[in-house]
């Protein structure tokens, strides 16, 4: 698969940083400490019991990190990359009747050629017997990308480059009712941010707009939640739903600049159609109610589709994705989608359809934790097209 081998180097020089030596000073102690040396600095395999390239014991060490190769060929910023290092921690004591997800810390930073670079920490907690979840982060991103312009005319066929230097916090804690699928949980949301954008020559109308783009903004918000979550995996799920809805209030009152809020009804379905094939459906929607910052329109994000591009008050879309199941851990993905961005539902015919399609490959990289990894080539109606590394799915909520 792409970028084994530099996984593989990766954790061998993890892992041999780790190999200390020991002192003997007799033939019986020498005998006792070897077995506990080779005990406590054995290599995590990196083969499974089958023979398979597998990363499971990796996960499983105490010191075990996964290095996560971020390839991005999104359309808006062009080609770039950069790594994240993910530690899977430790269940300090396990529940034989309930699957929890790990606890998972890890760091990231990524660059592109148009000079866009975000570096990033972050952490998901379980507590108990999943009965709490908890995810936090902090970032710091250097956005370069096209703006266009939000339904205007001129400027959804020659977009201008933006810069959106920024920070931004991120706190979420949700909470399972009773022993059910149903979690209540809210969220806090902070990003302070500086524009720059490019003007246009000889369009003074444009320009007029673009000038009060300009400035720092500042956004500072809650956001409820509501979900039913059966899923059986939170990497790779093969069956059960993801539904729910989220509202974000964006308040002056909680140092913002602007008071607006979103309504962020979804449903992600997963359903196996054979021990072979599996068969996943999303639904995604953001209805904007008030007046926020530019670049917090909600916009539609599909794979192949530049991010932006497609703004507006409100967006929708449907999207299916089918995994076939080849031979043994390979599978084929093949997947597609539509939406639309409208300002209103009175507004939503003559709104421009925008639809994805795309093939990828999967191998399962961590059997034990159900974990996929490959690669997506997509493509949109608009000649658009990216590829991209994927670990476990593509959709997230």
């Amino acid at each position: 698969m792409l970028g084994k081998r530099r996984i593989l180097l990766i954790i061998i020089l993890l892992v041999l940083g780790l190999v200390n030596n020991v002192n003997i000073y007799s033939q019986e102690k020498k005998n006792k400490k070897q077995q506990k040396t080779v005990k406590k600095n054995k290599m995590p395999s990196l083969i499974d019991s089958t023979g398979a390239f597998d990363f499971s014991a990796v996960l499983d060490d105490p010191m075990g990190v996964m290095p996560y190769p971020i390839i991005i060929t999104q359309p808006a910023v062009g080609y770039g990359g950069g790594l994240a290092l993910i530690h899977f921690h430790k269940q300090k004591k396990q529940y034989p009747d309930v699957k929890a997800p790990p606890s998972i810390s890890g760091v990231a930073g990524f660059g592109t050629q148009n000079k866009t670079w975000m570096a990033a920490l972050f952490h998901f907690h379980v507590w108990g017997a999943d009965k709490v979840r908890y995810i936090g982060a902090v970032a710091k991103p250097d956005v370069h990308i096209k703006y266009y312009g939000n339904d205007n005319n001129f400027l959804s066929k020659h977009p201008v480059q933006f810069n959106l230097n920024s920070w931004a916090v991120y706190q979420r804690a949700q909470v399972r009712i009773g022993d059910t699928k149903l979690w209540l949980g809210g969220s806090y949301i902070f990003f302070q941010g500086k524009t720059s954008i490019d003007t246009i020559p000889g369009r003074p109308i444009e320009n007029k707009l673009i000038e009060k783009l300009k400035g720092k903004t500042t956004i500072s918000a809650i956001q409820p939640q509501i979900k039913w979550d059966s899923k059986d995996n939170i990497f790779t799920p093969k069956k059960g739903i993801n539904a729910g809805v989220q509202y974000t209030y964006n308040a002056t009152w909680l140092g913002a600049d602007d008071n607006y809020s979103t309504i962020n009804p979804y449903f992600l379905g997963y359903q196996p159609i054979s021990h072979k094939v599996f068969s996943a459906w999303r639904f995604d929607s953001n209805f904007l109610i008030g007046d926020a910052p530019f670049y917090a329109y909600p916009f539609v994000q599909l794979r192949g589709v530049p991010s932006m591009k497609y703004q507006s008050n409100n967006t929708m879309l449907v999207e299916t994705e089918w995994k076939f199941n080849v031979y043994k851990r390979w599978s084929l993905d093949v997947f597609t989608g539509t939406a639309k961005a409208f300002t209103s539902f009175e507004n939503f015919g003559p709104a421009t359809w925008v639809y994805n399609y795309g093939v990828g490959f999967r191998y399962l990289i961590a059997k034990k934790y159900g974990m996929d990894a490959g690669v997506d080539f997509a493509f949109s109606n608009n000649g658009d097209f990216a590829f991209s590394i994927v670990f476990g799915t593509a959709w997230n909520k």
